[in-house]
């Protein structure tokens, strides 16, 4: 049995390393800075969404090596923190092991190999689960810093609760479903139907509803819900349709589904739905 506390400390030791892995803004502007003509197309209102998408998955991508780093280096401190592997590991060398002749000996460093995996599992199922779940929340954060970057990029202002903080949505009534106000919290105290009121999933299943409810309690006129979805029957679309939802889409779903006028294609997004929003303001 590995102690309790081994476990702990190495839960903390994923923890404490993985905050050291490079924020999803600061990978997705890695990737602008090496790919300058990336942007062009938005910067040129030619198009956007294939820009969006090659965009999030370089950056996704771009992150998986900087996880393959980080579980490299997890691994490598395990028998620095815990005497439990290096016990296992004792176990299975015994002196005659390097003694062996080559063919021999690479039999015995794989089944030498195989049982310290199957003996140190416990560990290695904490690493799993760890990244597993930063995968989940990586995927939504590298899609928010994709849109949020092409903000800044076409000089569109915004407020996001992690740019001004919770509390001060909290404040407005607005709850952790709403992720950015355009262009502000400020304008929105004012006139709170001359604002853009956006959320961002990337996917949408049933978590649409949560949209819904949050339409229902802040009494918002609506809310802009930008997905990389690209699997929107035409039930659900109809039924967000129902809530004031205005989807954000790829535009190859906003040709499939283009009988549907709460569906918007990204670049109808960009070019049109933020830019007269912003005109009203410079009034």
């Amino acid at each position: 049995m590995i102690p309790i506390k081994e476990l702990t400390e190495f839960k903390d030791l994923i923890k404490k390393e993985r905050r050291k892995i490079p924020t999803s803004k600061s990978l997705v502007e890695k990737i602008i800075n090496t790919k300058p003509n990336l942007l062009k197309p938005i910067i040129d209102k030619v198009e956007i969404s294939s820009v969006i998408e090659e965009l999030r998955q370089k950056t996704y991508d771009l992150y998986l090596k900087e996880e393959d780093e980080f579980n490299k280096k997890i691994m490598k401190l395990l028998p620095q923190l815990c005497n439990t592997p290096n016990e296992i590991l004792e176990k299975l060398i015994n002196k005659n092991t390097l003694s062996l002749r080559d063919d021999e000996l690479k039999v015995r460093i794989k089944e030498i190999c195989g049982d310290y995996s199957g003996k140190i599992s416990p560990f290695i199922y904490i690493l799993n689960l760890s990244t597993t779940q930063s995968r989940r929340s990586r995927s939504g954060q590298t899609f928010e810093s994709v849109i949020y970057s092409i903000y800044e990029k076409l000089g569109f202002s915004y407020d996001s609760q992690k740019k001004v903080g919770a509390n001060v949505f909290k404040k407005n009534n607005l709850g952790k479903k709403v992720d950015s106000i355009l262009p502000s919290v400020e304008c929105f105290e004012q006139k709170r139907d001359k604002v853009i009121i956006g959320t961002m999933k990337t996917s949408l299943r049933e978590r649409w509803q949560e949209v819904a409810e949050e339409i229902s309690r802040t009494k918002v006129p609506l809310i802009y819900l930008l997905t990389t979805d690209t699997d929107i029957s035409s039930n659900k679309a109809s039924e967000m349709k129902e809530h004031n939802i205005t989807v954000v889409v790829y535009d190859k779903v906003k040709k499939e589904l283009n009988n549907f006028r709460n569906l918007i294609s990204f670049e109808e997004y960009f070019f049109e739905e933020i830019p007269n929003t912003f005109k009203y303001w410079k009034k």
